[in-house]
């Protein structure tokens, strides 16, 4: 797990639609102050296209690189776009230079008062996440096990909270791992928006994980599941369970999300979106 980079597949598709629902997620929770924004699996938390790590396969053109050449009046695609070409510093870019990660969408949503926690166990990562933040007054970085100290970390701030789980799932029992962490905190924060992401591999062990968190049976549960069946990359989709999302956010985003997938889509033949609030 610790020679897993996030820069390998930083601004491919699934990055699109996680930071596309991340930023959806931020602009309304953060309307009940106090708010705060964990993100326990941050990784680096900004990536370069020149790094070593992005130029290897070049994910990026098959997820942001399309959608900045797509012209779009959707208002929250928008939203996402205008926060990557800020971090760009060009309003008219059509191929990015640095592509934020999680972390650094979160600073550029969120307002002065709120709290950010980030943690991150790779040694590199966590101090280029250092580096990356070092001078924002709201961030806390620390190195830390996310599966040992999350519950510790949530207590700790009060009010609003949003608690991103978005490991490498490059280790055997990560799906496990996730379900224990889930299924533990959730029933101790009840009150908490868990957004829960996971990939879509040819193993289809996705679908075991999928089953075993609706047997959770947790209330107001949002899964979005994409599958685009893309033929040149080990992940053939993406999927997100969304624990506490606000009121009517599936039929908020549902049009923004078939847009997305229709410009990032390869094939029709076994590509489809599905969304249920539940």
């Amino acid at each position: 797990m610790l020679s897993y980079r996030h820069g390998y597949h930083a601004g491919n598709f699934a990055d699109v639609f996680k930071h596309f629902l991340l930023i959806y997620l931020l602009k309304e929770l953060k309307k009940n102050k106090p708010f705060t924004f964990i993100d326990p699996f941050a990784a680096a938390g900004s990536y370069h296209i020149k790094d070593k790590f992005m130029m290897k396969n070049k994910e990026y053109l098959n997820g942001i690189d399309k959608i900045l050449n797509t012209k779009t009046f959707n208002p929250l695609i928008n939203e996402y776009l205008k926060l990557v070409k800020r971090v760009n510093k060009n309003e008219n870019i059509k191929s990015i230079e640095i592509y934020p990660g999680s972390c650094l969408f979160s600073t550029l949503e969120l307002d002065k008062e709120d709290k950010i926690y980030l943690s991150e166990l790779h040694n590199n990562e966590f101090e280029l996440l250092k580096k990356n933040f070092i001078d924002d007054k709201r961030v806390v970085c620390e190195k830390k096990d996310a599966y040992a100290s999350l519950s510790k970390v949530i207590s700790s701030y009060e009010g609003s909270r949003l608690v991103l789980i978005d490991p490498s799932y490059e280790i055997k029992n990560e799906y496990e791992k996730v379900l224990k962490l889930i299924n533990h905190n959730h029933r101790q924060f009840s009150d908490v928006c868990f957004m829960i992401w996971y990939p879509v591999l040819q193993n289809e062990k996705h679908i075991i994980f999928e089953n075993k968190m609706k047997d959770l049976n947790i209330k107001n549960l949002t899964h979005i599941k994409i599958d685009l069946k893309n033929s040149l990359m080990r992940m053939q989709g993406t999927g997100f369970f969304i624990i506490n999302s606000p009121q009517n956010m599936a039929e908020n985003v549902e049009n923004s999300l078939n847009e997305i997938f229709q410009v990032l889509k390869e094939t029709d033949e076994g590509s489809r979106i599905l969304i249920n609030q539940s």
